[in-house]
């Protein structure tokens, strides 16, 4: 019978392992990378949604006989 024509198998498994793993690890840190990413850009957008919709609260409308303000459509109180 013939011999086999590669003796060392396990050794090439090992090694394919070790290169998955080493690519896996890869594309965790890439995907971390972009969560980390999108992350800064969510707060970044809080932080500039909190800045526009933020102003003290005035009330420039007349109060009506019942002690509440006058409002009108479109009207905010600056939360």
């Amino acid at each position: 019978m013939f011999a086999p024509l590669d003796m060392h198998g396990e050794k090439r498994a090992d090694l394919h392992r070790a290169a998955r793993l080493s690519m896996l690890h890869d594309r965790v840190v890439k995907r971390f990378d972009k969560v980390d990413h999108s992350a800064d850009a969510v707060e970044m957008a809080a932080v500039a949604f909190v800045e526009a919709t933020h102003r003290p609260t005035i009330f420039i409308a007349p109060f009506r006989p019942d002690g509440k303000p006058q409002t009108e459509a479109g009207w905010t109180l600056g939360l």
